[in-house]
């Protein structure tokens, strides 16, 4: 093989493997069965956390055509019921059950280990239960009240920032478990797929443009860097049931932002 040939393999391999982490980062994030079928290094993996906002606005994008397919035979209120079932199904309602233990280990007023206890048991509390209805009633609440672009702007744009804060909440912070998906993001990377995330974030919110892209992204920002500093003060890191909910927070919060 020649020398010349090194260069245009090198880039077949670069594109492969960042193939291979956006992959990663759906299978993360959705229940779409689009994930690698032989395991992934702890690399790829780690690289997979910058690529989350490119799926949280493709699947903004999906949102967008479906609200548009609905618009000729619902009225907005119940569009927008359906629209966050759909985030909701898509994602398996992870990031929702994230929320609800992180609500249930906050409502407790434990201790350090009993509130970590609370966020790795799967029963959902009072506290829980709680907190998705008033997330759920929220974000339809939001969209019902957007109408024409800016329902657009809302639909789109919410999800790919809430993916960004998933990214953007755990740097620099202890991951909390010695297992658990959020391994790779905060022992590998992490300023690596910060970076890629933040870059992806914002050419994808070049388009809505003014004070409406402003106002999204300093809401996405402004919440995960007070979230940043709680998780720290409370428990002294993070978790992934806190990764979740730190997504579900500012999803909703972008949502208000762009429906006002």
């Amino acid at each position: 093989m020649s020398d010349s040939d090194e260069p245009g393999i090198s880039r077949t391999y670069s594109i492969a493997r960042r193939l291979l982490q956006i992959r990663l980062a759906a299978s993360f994030l959705t229940i779409l069965p689009i994930g690698p079928g032989a395991l992934a290094s702890p690399e790829d993996q780690a690289a997979a956390f910058g690529w989350f906002p490119l799926v949280g606005f493709a699947l903004g994008l999906v949102l967008c055509a479906e609200d548009r397919i609905l618009a000729g035979l619902f009225a907005p209120l119940l569009r927008s019921s359906l629209i966050v079932m759909t985030l909701a199904i898509v994602t398996g309602a992870l990031h929702l059950d994230g929320l609800a233990d992180t609500a249930d280990a906050l409502g407790a007023r434990a201790d350090h280990e009993r509130a970590l206890a609370i966020l790795r048991d799967s029963h959902i509390g009072t506290f829980g239960s709680v907190a998705l209805i008033f997330v759920i009633g929220l974000k339809i609440a939001a969209l019902a009240n957007a109408h024409g672009w800016q329902r657009y702007a809302a639909i789109y744009a919410a999800p790919g920032l809430a993916r960004w804060a998933m990214t953007g909440i755990g740097y620099g912070l202890e991951y909390l478990r010695e297992q658990g998906a959020g391994i790779p993001l905060l022992k590998r990377g992490a300023a690596r797929s910060l970076r890629v995330a933040t870059i992806i974030a914002v050419i994808a919110m070049v388009p809505l443009l003014g004070r409406c892209a402003v106002r999204a992204a300093l809401t996405a920002v402004v919440i995960t860097l007070g979230l940043r500093g709680f998780y720290r003060r409370w428990l002294g890191g993070i978790t992934g049931d806190l990764i979740g909910a730190a997504g579900e927070m500012v999803e909703t919060a972008v949502l208000i932002a762009l429906a006002s």
